[in-house]
């Protein structure tokens, strides 16, 4: 059967419009794939954007870290310096406290060793003087001993002279005494011996004469004694006077 000329140009319409949607499928297909295409570019342009976005920021973060780590560093430094400085100046300031404590026990060490050395100058001079003292007492000790010997001797001496003094006065005594006793006698026997001898007496005994001689021997011997007691009290008085006992 025979087509009519409508129908064909409907088929051929058909056949166009399909072509036209396939076409389209075609374009929207290719459109789909550039899209995607464009998509991926614009994707990875974005993202790649956003990588280098955040790159960049935490390069920037990592300089901020490191710009606050040097500071921190720098502070930390400065700190440290800061704690040395305040150390080293306590140190010194300790050091200067002790110093000056040590430099003032030294003073007063210097003024103690001042005083123990006047002290020591004067016990010095104190032991030289009283070893001149002791020096000198020594010396007038030994004098004194030398005195007191003396004065024992001369006490002895002056004891022994004071009683030679007495026994001398005592026998210069009973002589005298004696003698005063002779005398009376011997007058009486020279009248004795003379009436003997001139025989005007027959009472005169023979040996009247004798007696008389003996008598006036004794006498002379007497006076002899006295003479020589005299002399020893004489002497007894310049020795007295020597020894200073007069």
């Amino acid at each position: 059967m025979n087509k009519s000329p409508d129908l064909d140009n409907s088929e051929d319409d058909v056949v166009v419009i399909e072509e036209r949607d396939k076409r389209s499928y075609l374009y929207i297909a290719i459109a789909g794939v550039l899209g995607l295409a464009l998509g991926g570019l614009v994707g990875s342009s974005v993202t790649a954007n956003k990588w280098q976005a955040t790159y960049i920021e935490l390069q920037q973060q990592y300089q901020a870290t490191q710009q606050e780590q040097k500071q921190l560093v720098t502070k930390v430094e400065e700190r440290v310096a800061n704690v040395d400085y305040e150390v080293e100046q306590k140190l010194e300031a300790k050091l200067a406290q002790v110093q000056q404590n040590h430099q003032a026990e030294l003073q007063a060490l210097n003024e103690q060793i001042g005083q123990l050395t006047d002290k020591n100058k004067q016990l010095a001079s104190q032991i030289e003087s009283q070893q001149s003292e002791l020096s000198q007492a020594a010396q007038a000790n030994t004098q004194l001993n030398r005195q007191a010997d003396m004065q024992v001797s001369l006490l002895e001496r002056s004891r022994e002279l004071f009683q030679h003094e007495l026994k001398v006065k005592q026998e210069l005594e009973q002589l005298n005494k004696e003698l005063n006793g002779l005398e009376p006698k011997l007058k009486a026997l020279k009248k004795e011996c003379d009436a003997y001898l001139d025989g005007t007496s027959w009472d005169a005994k023979s040996d009247a004469c004798d007696r008389q001689d003996e008598a006036n021997s004794r006498v002379s011997q007497i006076n002899q004694m006295i003479r020589v007691h005299e002399m020893d009290l004489e002497q007894i008085k310049v020795i007295s006077e020597q020894l200073g006992l007069e």
